[in-house]
Order: structure tokens, then sequence, then C-alpha cells
């Protein structure tokens, strides 16, 4: 029989270290471990006509004014015009922000970005999606000059959810950097309940948490070695963790078949070692928003 022999250090190629190879590694599980469930869904969808990618044909365009800031950096608050869509390509959802939600009356909670979703049971859903994170850039905020950016990526998700009743929703899902850019793991979890005010204007309050792996969190509240000698800061080196405490409240009123109108407010509370990071420099934050948007049916 042949010998079964344990890999070891000294087998790793030439000038690659234990730590980068044991990251390399960790992202190509990730990465096949993502394309292998993406595959099994689409066969058991296809197999059992059970696809209900996306929700309801059509499209939908809009846009939101927004006042917000973030953790990361001063904390100055922001005004933006947020652009929103969602339209149907082939057998997938195409969407941006709340686009999804905002579909049809009743809604459920939905992906962003191109995403898929299947039946599992009576009161289970379960959907995968891809979504681009933007990243992170220091430009501009003289404050934490020098500091490296966090580079743009595509992020692999796959979520689950079950309905207690009519009013109740608990969300789980878990997304995954696929382009190995540092962006490592999430995990998000969230309960939802929807107050019906009447037949054109649903009331929804949430509460959730999010919780990141090593790898993102030194990514995105860390300062490596590297960085901390390049700019005489002191290094600060976290690992996973709870990330964020979240709570919100939103609406959205039917004008009509084609128009909606909605809004919200969204706060945020680092938590643990994320919020002792010296690159945080606000631990609440705040996203109010209100607009309004056309749907093609």
């Amino acid at each position: 029989m042949g010998e079964i022999r344990q890999a070891s250090f000294t087998d790793l190629p030439f000038g690659v270290s234990r730590a980068g190879y044991d990251r390399r590694m960790s992202a190509t599980h990730w990465r096949l471990g993502f394309g292998i469930l993406g595959i099994c869904l689409a066969l058991q969808a296809r197999a059992e006509g059970q696809v209900a990618i996306g929700g309801d044909r059509g499209y939908l365009l809009g846009a939101s004014v927004v006042s917000a800031n973030g953790h990361i950096g001063s904390g100055v608050t922001r005004y933006d015009i947020k652009p929103l869509w969602a339209f149907q390509l082939g057998p997938f959802r195409v969407s941006r922000s709340r686009a999804n939600s905002l579909m049809r009356a009743g809604r459920e909670q939905l992906e962003t970005g191109v995403s898929a979703e299947f039946d599992v049971f009576s009161d289970w859903r379960l959907g995968a999606s891809l979504r681009l994170d933007n990243g992170r850039s220091f430009d501009g905020d003289p404050e934490f000059s020098g500091l490296p950016d966090v580079r743009s990526t595509l992020r692999g998700r796959v979520s689950t959810g079950r309905s207690f009743g009519e009013r109740w929703n608990w969300s789980l899902s878990l997304d995954q950097d696929l382009l190995g850019r540092g962006g490592g793991a999430r995990l998000n979890t969230g309960v939802n309940y929807r107050y019906p005010v009447s037949q054109r204007t649903n009331l929804d309050f949430s509460v959730g948490g999010g919780w990141g792996d090593a790898r993102y969190q030194r990514t995105i509240y860390g300062i490596s070695t590297e960085a901390a000698q390049a700019t005489g800061r002191e290094p600060y080196r976290l690992g996973s963790g709870w990330e964020t405490l979240r709570v919100g409240a939103h609406f959205e009123t039917a004008l009509s078949t084609h128009w909606v109108v909605f809004g919200g407010l969204d706060l945020s509370r680092v938590l643990g070692s994320t919020a002792r990071s010296p690159l945080v420099g606000r631990l609440v934050t705040h996203g109010l928003g209100v607009g309004v948007a056309y749907r093609s049916k």
C-alpha cells in the first residue's frame, strides 16, 4: 500500500509562508463551497421546477435622498442621492439597494445583487446572490491619510429565513469574498416585524447583528504592522467576533399601481474589539432616507 504522508511546512512552494498558504487554502475552500452550493441549488430547482427566482417579473426605477455616516474614519455625515433599480435578466433578478422589496405589496425581503431564490419548505426560504463590495478609501480624510485602501471585491452570499405567522420573519445570511482581496466572511442575522397600517402602507421594525471572521475584521478594523510603520501609528490586530448591532424602522406606501414612496431610519452600534479599533471614529451611526420609485406592474 502507498504511504500516507502528512503535509509539512517544507512541502509548501518556495517563498510561500505557512500563514500565506493557510489563507490561500481557506479562500479556495470558501470559493469551492459556494460554487458547489450554487450548482446544487440550480440543479435542484431545474429538476423540481420550483424556481422562484428574483420575484415578480418587470422592472423598478427610483431614487432616494439619504443622510448617513459611517463607523470608519472621521464619521462625517454625508448627504447623497442614491439610485435604485430592479429588473429581470433572463431567470435572474438584478437589483440595487431595497428595490426588490418594493416590487410588490406584501413583499418578502429578497437578496440584492444578482440573486436566485428557492422554496425549501413551506415556511423556509433559501437564497443565493452575488454582491459587489465597493471597498474603502481614506482619500480626503486627513486624520487617516496614508493607511491602505480596501479594494473592491465580489461577494457570494447564501441566505435562509423563516416566517413566524404573518408579521414576524427571521433571516440568516453568510457571505464570502470570492476574489481573495481580504474581505473574509461575514454572518448577519436579524428579526423583522411588519405592521400593516393599511392595504397600501406597511411599517417594518427590525433588529439584527453582524459577525465577521478574523480576516474580515483585520482588513476593515485592523492596522497591520506594515501600515503602522508607514504611518507612525500603533498596530491593531483583532480576531473574529461580533461587529455590529443594528435596529431599523422603515415604511412604504403604494400611491398607485406604479408609484411607491418609501423611507426609514437605521442605527448601528459597533461592538467589542471592533469598537476599540483606532479606525472607528463613531460608535453609533445612522442612515436616514426617503425616496420614490416607479414599478412596471
